[in-house]
């Protein structure tokens, strides 16, 4: 349980770190003259995306430690990358309220940008999981 609560402190840390770069919003978040109420709901609701994250990376990373063969492990882990970038990429589409937003001309315009966007927060939200 406590591999758990670091890992999914790793994905928010990760993710704030992302939004430092660019590459995410947090679009949730309250103005500044908001009451102290507002101010924890917008914080729980803006951890709720990232506990879900965290408690799917985990069991996709214990999921790829199990296989034994190294050549289906490596390709899992491509996968379950993209996985996790394509989750934060549906909610931004999807335009939930509270979830982060994905910038998706982070790298550029071109056609493969914003795949390559999505694989790149998704691999370094992986990486928590498989170290």
């Amino acid at each position: 349980m406590a591999k758990v609560v670091i890992n999914i402190l790793i994905v928010l840390l990760v993710l704030i770190l992302f939004s430092f770069l660019g590459a995410v919003s947090f679009p949730g978040l309250p103005a500044i003259n908001s009451s102290l109420d507002t101010f924890v709901r917008a914080f729980l609701l803006l951890l709720i995306p990232g506990i879900i994250m965290g408690i799917m990376g985990h069991f996709l990373g214990k999921g790829i430690r199990g296989i034994k063969n190294s050549f289906e492990a490596l390709g899992l882990t491509y996968v379950s990358a993209f996985l996790l970038g394509a989750i934060l990429a549906l909610l931004s589409l999807l335009n939930f309220a509270y979830s982060v937003h994905v910038n998706f001309n982070w790298i550029g315009t071109t056609w493969y940008a914003q795949v390559f966007t999505i694989f790149i927060i998704g691999a370094s939200m992986m990486l928590a999981f498989l170290v």
